[in-house]
């Protein structure tokens, strides 16, 4: 009698470690899956976006006119990483990878995005072979470089553009003088609600050991260009952007 109690017993502090053993696995993959790694070499310092536009001159002006430009409306957006100073992992960044973008707004198919460049001096241009198609990509390095798409190994910063080109075009004999920033869409009758777009894309951070993929969202453009003529907007709580291996 004793026996089958004691072996009773037994099966059931078996069974109990059991469930204890798949509870604990449970709550360790529902605990990664919303939270993600938590001791990564790098992680995000920050995103900075500055909004604004420009403008060009046509190369037509039939009617003379003293102002005849098309407008662009640009987004400028700067990703930071840093060194987790709560890791005790010793590595290096290979490369950060962006991909996988998508865009959601009114006019989404004729928004483009744009890698650095240094064509003629200029920070951007928008030539086809500076467009990115499907993933850009900044290779580590000893030290930033935007025009060689270089981010410093040890932490740095990587930039692209979003533009929404030829928006509008104005014509006037009027003004004396046009500033060329976010207020160009003032004057030529462009609503804010017409240029916003959501973007999202995928980060992939690829140390001399592992690669770590988040998906970023951001609200495009920020604040009021129309009043303001460039605004910035930098976000430094990443809560929402959840990193995992891949």
């Amino acid at each position: 009698m004793n026996k089958i109690i004691k072996n009773k017993i037994n099966k059931g502090v078996v069974l109990a470690i059991i469930v204890l053993a798949f509870g604990l696995s449970l709550s360790i993959m529902l605990k990664y899956k919303t939270e993600g790694e938590t001791n990564m070499p790098f992680i995000l310092k920050k995103i900075q976006t500055i909004s604004s536009a420009e403008a060009k001159t046509k190369a037509e002006n039939p009617e003379n006119y003293k102002w005849n430009i098309d407008i662009n409306q640009y987004n400028d957006i700067y990703i930071e990483l840093q060194k987790n100073s709560q890791s005790d992992l010793i590595s290096y960044i290979e490369q950060v990878t962006l991909e996988n973008f998508e865009i959601k707004g009114k006019n989404s198919e004729k928004i483009k995005i744009y890698m650095p460049n240094s064509t003629e001096g200029k920070r951007f241009s928008y030539e086809d072979n500076f467009k990115v198609e499907g993933a850009l990509t900044y290779k580590g390095a000893s030290e930033n470089n935007e025009k060689t798409l270089s981010i410093a190994n040890q932490g740095g910063t990587i930039l692209f553009r979003v533009l929404n080109q030829n928006i509008s075009e104005y014509s006037s004999n009027d003004d004396e003088e046009i500033m060329y920033d976010g207020r160009l869409l003032e004057k030529s009758n462009i609503n804010l609600e017409d240029v916003k777009i959501t973007l999202e894309f995928d980060i992939i951070i690829q140390t001399d050991k592992t690669k770590y993929k988040g998906r970023a969202t951001l609200e495009l453009p920020t604040g009021d260009i129309k009043k303001e003529g460039v605004t910035t907007n930098t976000i430094e709580n990443f809560e929402n952007i959840v990193f995992k291996r891949i």
